[in-house]
């Protein structure tokens, strides 16, 4: 429910409450070939470190070199405002996934050398925490504008106040995050402690529960109108926090099984 707000209330936010117009190097994340040279730079900083031999760390130096030249090319490029429609958000979400993977599996990585990596089920708890966090940013963004109805209406009247669309941006970021702590780990989990003989009614119910959360994801529409922003994003930071705490509270069961 509150990881697939971008479809609902962040999208009504970015459409309502975000500038709509973005400058300078800001303006840059609104084009998908820029994000997608950060990408190849964050895979290219991978093999740098990580290539045992000469010539692989040349090639991911060239690539880094040759891509951070293109952004640079790119920025150089630009000419006033570029246009910021709520849509373009959504491309935010899919670029991190593919950015922050590698960075969570060496996070992971190193952890598991040093014998400290959290259990699955410890991973989807702080997953809940980090989705907490990304809320509380949108609170905090949100904390002196409107309400979505009086924002309307000063649309209208030509008074309203906008917000920058990095609040949006860091709130896709964190969130991002915490999915890649959920999603593969109780995918994983769920297919390691069932039964074997359940394993496949198991991972069937795994996927029942997560379309009833995103059946769930309506109700943000609900609160979506006379209520102050940061009520809103407090109801999804209440839903996190209750997840997490609920999970940290059968921790120990949960890490018996795994």
């Amino acid at each position: 429910m509150a990881f697939h707000q971008n479809g609902l209330t962040l999208t009504y936010f970015a459409d309502e409450f975000t500038a709509k117009s973005s400058s300078g190097i800001q303006s840059m994340a609104f084009d998908v070939t820029n994000l997608v040279l950060c990408i190849v730079i964050i895979y290219a900083l991978f093999a740098l470190f990580q290539s045992k031999t000469g010539k692989g760390k040349g090639i991911a130096g060239i690539i880094i070199l040759a891509s951070a030249a293109a952004l640079v090319w790119k920025y150089s490029l630009i000419e006033g405002p570029v246009a910021v429609n709520a849509p373009i958000f959504q491309q935010f979400n899919p670029c991190f996934v593919v950015a922050l993977t590698p960075v969570s599996i060496a996070l992971f990585g190193w952890l598991a050398k040093k014998k400290k990596e959290p259990s699955a089920p410890r991973k989807i708890a702080l997953g809940m925490l980090v989705a907490a966090v990304a809320y509380l940013v949108m609170a905090i963004g949100s904390a002196d504008l409107l309400s979505p109805t009086q924002q309307a209406q000063a649309i209208s009247d030509g008074t309203a106040t906008f917000a920058s669309p990095n609040w949006l941006i860091s709130t896709y970021l964190i969130l991002t995050f915490g999915e890649l702590l959920l999603s593969p780990m109780g995918i994983s989990f769920v297919s390691k402690v069932a039964p074997q003989k359940y394993k496949g009614m198991m991972m069937g119910g795994w996927f029942v529960a997560t379309a009833i959360g995103n059946l769930l994801v309506s109700v943000g529409g609900y609160l979506w109108g006379n209520l102050p922003l940061w009520v809103v994003w407090g109801v999804f930071i209440a839903l996190c926090l209750l997840s997490a705490l609920f999970m940290f509270s059968i921790m120990k069961r949960l890490e018996k099984v795994c």
